[in-house]
């Protein structure tokens, strides 16, 4: 059974993590510098505002890092039998057989995937190691793959075993003239 996996590059994971590091250590100084100023009134609310969206963001960024980091990161995942998609929300359906597939198309950083039943899958090639155009050949192979397609020219070589060319031409093609 053949499978092929793309992920989220690692490094992502450990961006997410060092950023979320500084924006909460940023936080921390700056509740210190706060409460050493004993700052007060509207000013004060505005700085606590602030410090708290920033510390907010970091604990969002750290911890999507340490869950990328741990391996529940973003995937694609095909096999023989289809694929599933984890490249974010609004992804449309997850997981489909290849059965169901009526379209791939490839538009910028996104691959759609049309499905039978009018439903679509997005899959977000930016946030996995991929290129969207690579990404639209590779599930156009393995739709071909199980709809039974060949590549043009490949089922008459094999039925005739002599790699396309007409019995006895010694790999010449016939050729009719129109005075024949």
């Amino acid at each position: 059974m053949s499978r092929t996996v793309y992920r989220a590059p690692a490094t992502l994971g450990v961006r997410g993590i060092g950023i979320g590091i500084i924006c909460l250590g940023l936080a921390l100084i700056g509740a210190v510098l706060a409460l050493a100023a004993s700052v007060g009134g509207v000013p004060a609310i505005a700085v606590w505002t602030v410090l708290g969206l920033l510390a907010m963001a970091g604990i969002v960024l750290l911890g999507t890092g340490i869950v990328r980091v741990a391996g529940w990161r973003t995937r694609f995942v095909m096999d023989d039998d289809g694929f599933a998609n984890a490249t974010g929300p609004g992804a449309g359906v997850r997981r489909a057989a290849w059965r169901d597939v009526r379209r791939v198309q490839a538009d910028g950083a996104v691959v759609s995937v049309d499905l039978a039943g009018s439903r679509q899958s997005v899959i977000r090639t930016d946030m996995l190691d991929v290129s969207a155009r690579e990404l639209a050949r590779e599930l156009r192979k393995r739709l071909n793959q199980d709809r039974g397609y060949t590549p043009f020219g490949t089922a008459a070589a094999e039925s005739t075993g002599t790699g396309g060319a007409q019995p006895g031409s010694d790999g010449e093609q016939e050729r009719s003239s129109p005075d024949t």
